[in-house]
């Protein structure tokens, strides 16, 4: 049995119509009734019953449609078409291009169960653990985790000085880490962002001071806000200018930090078309991410 002989099958049978499985197909209705008919002849049964008016599907053509339809949804699953993808995020880092991300993905697997969880490293980390997510873009994970998750590099972020508008420093263009010894911080939680944390701290210690820490928020958007309510400043990734940040002015540092890289972490267990038909998808996007977020 030819699997186009069997699409044939399955067009004539779902539509109860040899004229609409023909338009389908793109072909003509004799060619769509020859093949049934030396179907038929093979299996020696009756697929169909039809008249001028009507086509109905016979007991064994609804055996053969049902088993049609199990092979093609094998197949679907074997290529990536089917199933479910739950990806775990960090808004503040890539809310720019996830949603098209999403998006471009579904117009092309419009079978797969899409979920999106907004998550911090930490948090994706630990839904790797119970295995509640497919995909994970967060900042580097530990080294005691890697080998169990391949990782992509996205793009590479720069540390940045988050201060109010009308603080003293607003009007710089670019900063020296070692002038901010006597004000006042507020910094992203160490739980949630571990490595982005200790290299904040570590580069105040190579610059001769420890932060006078005010505020520790589980938010970049909160940090944004405290910063512009004058609770202190920040050191934190030029991304999250993308975010809501009025009365916040946004400083380079020179010489710059080290970089803050965006990465894709997945299992490497093998098997999971669904999600290498999204690694897929965001390496071909790669050029266009990282001119995005320059």
């Amino acid at each position: 049995m030819e699997l186009r002989t069997l699409k044939t099958f399955v067009s004539v049978a779902t539509h109860r119509s040899f004229s609409a499985a023909a338009r389908e197909l793109h072909t003509v209705q004799p060619a769509i009734s020859r093949q049934i008919a030396d179907l038929e002849a093979e299996l020696n049964v009756s697929l169909l019953w039809r008249n001028t008016r009507e086509v109905r599907v016979t007991a064994p053509g609804e055996a053969l449609l049902e088993e049609a339809q199990a092979r093609k949804r094998v197949a679907m699953a074997a290529s990536g078409q089917t199933g479910t993808l739950r990806i775990g995020y960090m808004s503040s880092a890539c809310a720019s291009f996830v949603p098209g991300l999403m998006r471009d993905f579904a117009a092309t697997h419009p079978e797969v169960s899409l979920t999106l969880n907004e998550m911090s490293a930490q948090q994706q980390l630990d839904a790797f653990g119970r295995d509640e997510i497919d995909i994970g873009l967060s900042r580097p994970l530990p080294v005691e985790h890697r080998n169990a998750l391949a990782t992509l590099p996205v793009y590479e972020d720069r540390l940045m000085v988050v201060v109010p508008e009308g603080h003293r420093l607003a009007h710089r263009k670019r900063l020296a880490l070692s002038e901010l010894e006597q004000e006042d911080f507020v910094l992203f939680q160490r739980k949630h962002a571990t490595g982005l944390f200790d290299q904040i701290i570590s580069a105040c210690g190579d610059a001769g001071f420890s932060p006078r820490i005010q505020r520790q928020p589980a938010l970049m958007q909160t940090l944004l806000s405290e910063v512009a309510a004058g609770v202190g400043i920040a050191i934190a990734p030029g991304c999250i200018r993308r975010l809501q940040c009025d009365g916040c002015r946004f400083i380079p540092l020179r010489p710059a930090l080290g970089a803050v890289p965006l990465e894709l972490h997945y299992p490497t267990t093998p098997g999971r078309p669904v999600i290498d038909a999204f690694v897929a998808l965001v390496e071909e996007r790669l050029p266009a991410i990282r001119q995005q977020m320059a």
